[in-house]
């Protein structure tokens, strides 16, 4: 299933057992069709507040039913913010996650004197003039295969690979919306937000752009203390065969 969600409401991806999640809500649409319980696995663990155009999960059934019989009842029995907008069978060993060959992310800031209501929960307001220049040259230097450990989370299990490949980071004002799309095999959790703030920071001239190759030879989080609000993060697209890279 391709889904898109607005994530404003949702404590993330991930089901949890006592608060809302767009996981969550999927099981128990899912369960009202099937008339039984899935293991529903999703490409991507979006955090709180985090959006998706392109969120995509699996699950095993060996109930039979119509494709589009599955997205119109799935649709109606979700809320507003959450729907399926494509379903399609695929065979029995691919998995949303592991199958995946890279990931689209779109970050949104909207950039004016004044918010707009529109807006609210959907981009990060940022009402000062932004170098885009200058964020692109810096963005140049997280091209490529590094130790991204200055842009993750900062507390990250042992297990976890740091190590992780950017193929594209594109920068373009819109109108009022300066869209950031970061484009990799993977990512470690808070990633791209880090990334973004640290962008922006260069953007308003507190940063130079050389630093940022300086802040990631230095494979340490307090060296990027930064983090963009998650409503300005989207996952636009996860790749499968069509990966470009």
């Amino acid at each position: 299933m391709t889904i898109e969600y607005l994530g404003s409401s949702y404590y993330g991806w991930q089901f949890l057992p006592d608060k809302p999640t767009v996981q969550g809500e999927l099981l128990k649409a899912l369960k009202t069709f099937l008339r039984e319980e899935v293991k529903l696995t999703g490409a991507s663990r979006t955090d709180a507040g985090v959006h998706a155009k392109g969120q995509v999960a699996n699950f095993k059934t060996a109930k039979e039913f119509s494709l589009d019989k599955l997205k119109r009842a799935l649709n109606g029995l979700l809320p507003f913010d959450i729907k399926v907008i494509k379903v399609e069978e695929v065979p029995l060993d691919f998995d949303s996650r592991r199958s995946a060959k890279g990931k689209l992310y779109l970050y949104r800031l909207f950039n004016r004197e004044v918010p707009s209501p529109f807006e609210y929960k959907r981009s990060w307001f940022f009402p000062f003039t932004l170098n885009i220049e200058e964020m692109r040259k810096a963005s140049s230097y997280l091209l490529g295969t590094h130790d991204f450990t200055s842009f993750s989370k900062g507390e990250r299990k042992k297990e976890v690979n740091p190590v992780r490949r950017i193929d594209e980071i594109t920068i373009d004002k819109v109108n009022d919306t300066i869209e950031i799309k970061v484009i990799g095999r993977s990512f470690l959790r808070h990633m791209v937000r880090v990334i973004v703030a640290t962008l922006v920071k260069v953007g308003e001239g507190k940063l130079k752009a050389e630093e940022i190759r300086e802040i990631l030879e230095a494979k340490d989080r307090k060296r990027a203390p930064y983090l963009a609000p998650a409503e300005g993060l989207y996952l636009e697209k996860v790749y499968y065969e069509d990966y470009p890279y």
